[in-house]
């Protein structure tokens, strides 16, 4: 375990003290160790102070250029999830909220966002390789309703 805690908290590998999103995954649903487990909540408390843009999504990383490195709703979805298992009502509404309002107009959730991505000058790049970002991606619309699920939704 001490490879990979950094300050207290997960590391996305040994040799990589950076942060990732998708760390929120060893408390729901993996259960690596208990959600009170103190490396555990320093992870998601991180990933809340770190990670999140102030009334935003989660971004996956600092640094992550992948479409500009935008928001991404499943990691968003994952932090309401932990926080809809241990009570923070408050969590799920507004990760939730910002969730709904990144909806198309028929509904669909594309994989991210970038309209504060990381690295704006790295979204063209991406969308002439590759197309435009994945919309919809079901992987987006599970964690959502996996997460309201949780909430009692």
């Amino acid at each position: 375990m001490e490879r990979f805690v950094c300050d207290g908290r997960f590391r996305r590998g040994p040799a990589d003290e950076r942060l990732d999103g998708s760390l929120l995954w060893l408390g729901v649903p993996f259960a690596v160790l208990p959600l009170h487990d103190p490396r555990i909540e320093a992870t998601v408390e991180a990933v809340r102070r770190e990670l999140r843009r102030p009334g935003g999504g989660v971004y996956r990383y600092r640094g992550d250029t992948y479409y500009g490195g935008g928001e991404w709703l499943l990691l968003t979805s994952s932090l309401a999830w932990h926080d809809a298992v241990t009570g923070n009502r408050d969590g799920v509404e507004a990760a939730h909220s910002w969730v709904r309002a990144q909806a198309r107009p028929d509904g669909d959730l594309p994989e991210q966002v970038s309209d504060h991505a990381q690295t704006p000058e790295m979204v063209a790049p991406w969308v002439e390789r590759w197309g435009p970002i994945a919309t919809p991606l079901l992987w987006s619309h599970a964690m959502y309703l996996i997460a309201e699920t949780a909430a009692g939704r």
